[in-house]
């Protein structure tokens, strides 16, 4: 063992630690101490020996369990200590934009020195973000800003100031039932917390009730249905949620408080799920299409008449409005326009629709986002960057998002009542990918802590997939027995539909970086990195055809059709292409395709897209790949036993296997030579967490 690995793995003894340069300040662990030139603080015992951990990785990950062999002498702690002490080394470091603290999604925290501009080390910043610097409103600056004081005045001056810096504090588990609890939603006073709970991603659930502060969860709910999404009525008597009907539109059930006999009250017209918000009036806002050819938008329905009414407007081409949130005050909303997958931005609305504007600009995905006590700040959770963590966003006013927390949990959905109290989903999903000739057992090929995703096999075997494993999204493949090896360094909001040339030495791939959707093209050994289209367009999964050309299906004016791009760049249209959004080749059997709303399998011929004969269909939730032999579907109950199907080109269908729990719609690949790789659930939890948020 060489010095500095010795260094590194050595427990922490802050009496014995020499002091360190860290950005602009000195780190003095003996006398718990960082010393700026304009200024000194103290550090708790603990957060300073997680300071000393972190710069001796220089740059890398420290896993929580070398953390807590650094600094705990190896005892088992909870996530919540190592999140109080990253929280306290953040804000101790807001005042020095060079000094980032930031995570790795299930793998660590690492401490890094950025680059920054010469006025950013000047003196210490009041802001939140570490990168920005926080300017006079513009109405300040204005040279009519003193008349406009005197005329509008005290009351607009305090309307118009930007509220003190948000804070995420004193994390703590509400729920850790075996399986998931999701779609939290806190009741209005913040004593109750509603919630859906079941076995597992993907299988039933029912609705909970439970108390905050403790209490054992009351079962809403009871039923053989997928029951989802939860929203209090804002006199806090009535919860309505949303019931997956399988294969029809959801429904919208409102059920007393705290028990009686849900009722329908509405119906989706078209979608299978959406996420619900109630307004001040009484309207129930939901994400849905009225039509099957319309852009998913936001509607609002009337609980007492059943009657729908459009709220927003989202263009032709993007993929619409999902999951409204309401302001504590139910007149404003907030909602997530998607213009591909993994493009998406917050806007702000009033809830008729009215004073449209966006809240963010750059695209990266909100899984979750609710407001604060005070409705003045939207809090979301997001990949922004490449890291999962907690942001927020002045609701009021344009403003830069300002990162709260990061953490080794992945937070999803958010609510938040009047009294500062935040509750979010913290997941721990993780898939691996297998390998199995059909009918024999599977056997692993990756078996990391994170997710891998999206498989395809070239013509000699050789595998590409996508993984988390270094944090974020990115392209991996493997050989033979050999370890996986990371291709790409994107740090993009998501990465999908990686696929081997027909000759095996390029792979191509979709993904969304700064806002845009394009289609990249890499070497096999990771070289070569290029995009083969530039003008952010939606697009979904693509394939090779065997003459070279790709296939990709994107999202136009029109609507979805395939482009055909050629080695050129070269962009046509296939005929009869409208509403493919996948495409899946079979080798040297063809390509083929599923639309739209439409579960029919199709077949690109000479003359363009036509119908499989005979007809054959794809289950809409299933995995599944065509290959020489026929059609293969991982298939099955929601939740349950994953079934191998197999339809040959005759028609003539059967169950090849039962395979356990199998997850990812986009996650099966199958060789020339009949191998078949696929993502298998390994871990498939989701607990419930209760944040405090403060203004400083």
């Amino acid at each position: 063992m060489n010095d500095l690995s010795a260094l590194l793995r050595r427990p922490i003894e802050l009496v014995s630690e020499p002091s360190f340069t860290l950005g602009r300040g000195v780190v003095h662990p003996a006398s718990l101490e960082v010393v700026w030139p304009d200024g000194s603080c103290k550090l708790e015992p603990r957060v300073m020996q997680v300071l000393v951990a972190l710069n001796r990785g220089r740059g890398r990950p420290l896993s929580r369990e070398e953390l807590s062999r650094l600094c705990w002498d190896g005892r088992v702690v909870g996530d919540d200590a190592l999140v109080r002490c990253i929280g306290k080394l953040r804000k101790t470091f807001l005042r020095d934009p060079a000094v980032e603290i930031g995570s790795i999604p299930k793998v660590g925290y690492r401490l890094r020195l950025l680059s920054v501009a010469p006025e950013a080390t000047g003196a210490a910043t009041t802001t939140a973000s570490p990168r920005s610097v926080r300017r006079p409103p513009r109405w300040l600056l204005a040279g009519g800003a003193s008349a406009a004081i005197a005329v509008l005045g005290i009351g607009a001056f305090v309307l118009m100031k930007p509220p003190g810096v948000l804070a995420a504090e004193a994390v703590r588990p509400l729920t850790s039932d075996p399986g998931v609890e999701t779609h939290p939603a806190l009741s209005p006073d913040g004593r109750m917390i509603a919630y859906a709970g079941g076995a597992g991603f993907g299988a039933q659930r029912d609705i909970f009730l439970r108390g905050v502060a403790d209490g054992t969860p009351i079962r809403l709910t009871n039923t053989a249905e997928d029951d989802m999404a939860p929203a209090w009525s804002p006199d806090g008597r009535r919860i309505a949620f949303v019931r997956r009907i399988p294969g029809a539109p959801c429904e919208i059930l409102v059920a007393p408080v705290p028990q009686g006999e849900p009722r329908v009250v509405g119906r989706c017209s078209v979608e299978a799920m959406t996420r619900l918000a109630w307004t001040r009036g009484g309207e129930i806002l939901l994400s849905d299409r009225p039509t099957r050819d319309a852009v998913r938008r936001i509607r609002a329905l009337s609980p007492d008449s059943g009657r729908m009414r459009e709220v927003t407007s989202p263009p032709a081409t993007s993929l619409g409005d999902l999951d409204p949130v309401v302001t504590h005050g139910g007149d404003h909303m907030a909602f997530r326009r998607a213009f591909s997958y993994g493009v998406a931005n917050l806007y702000a609305a009033e809830v008729s629709g009215a004073g449209l504007r966006p809240l963010t600009r750059d695209g990266w995905k909100a899984m979750g986002y609710a407001f604060t006590a005070d409705d003045r700040t939207l809090v979301f959770s997001s990949n922004r960057g490449g890291d999962s963590g907690l942001w927020s966003v002045d609701f009021k006013r344009p403003a830069t998002p300002v990162r709260l927390s990061l953490g080794l949990l992945e937070f999803g959905r958010l609510s938040a009542d009047r009294t500062g109290l935040l509750a979010a989903e913290a997941g721990d999903y993780r898939s691996n990918l297998f390998a199995w000739r059909a009918g024999g057992a599977p056997v692993a090929l990756t078996n990391g802590n994170t997710s891998d995703w999206d498989p395809d096999l070239s013509a000699t075997g050789q595998l590409t997939f996508v993984s988390d494993q270094n944090g974020g999204s990115e392209i991996w493949s493997k050989s033979g027995d050999g370890q996986p090896t990371r291709l790409t360094d994107l740090k993009a909001s998501s990465v999908f539909s990686p696929r081997w040339s027909p000759d095996g030495r390029i792979i191509a791939f979709v993904a969304a970086r700064d806002g845009r959707t394009d289609v990249y093209l890499i070497n096999a050994g990771g070289s070569g990195l290029r995009n083969l289209t530039s003008d952010g367009a939606a697009r979904d999964e693509l394939a090779w055809d065997s003459n070279g050309d790709l296939l990709v299906p994107t999202l136009r004016e029109g609507g979805w059709r395939i482009e055909r791009i050629d080695a050129r760049g070269r962009v046509t249209i296939v005929p009869n292409s409208a509403g493919v959004l996948t495409i899946k080749s079979a080798g040297a059997t063809g390509l083929y395709a599923v639309k739209k709303d439409d579960d029919r399998l199709w077949r690109l011929g000479a003359g363009g897209v036509v119908l499989a004969s005979p007809l054959i269909r794809i289950d809409p939730d299933a995995a599944w790949t065509p290959t020489a032999a026929g059609v293969y579907q991982l298939t099955g109950a929601p939740g349950g036993e994953a079934v191998l199907r197999l339809t040959a080109w005759s028609g003539a269908s059967r169950d090849v296997q039962s395979l356990g729990t199998f997850g990812l719609k986009h996650s099966l690949a199958v060789s020339p030579s009949q191998d078949i790789v696929a993502a298998r659930v390994v871990r498939d939890e989701a607990d419930l967490r209760a944040i405090r948020l403060t203004r400083q």
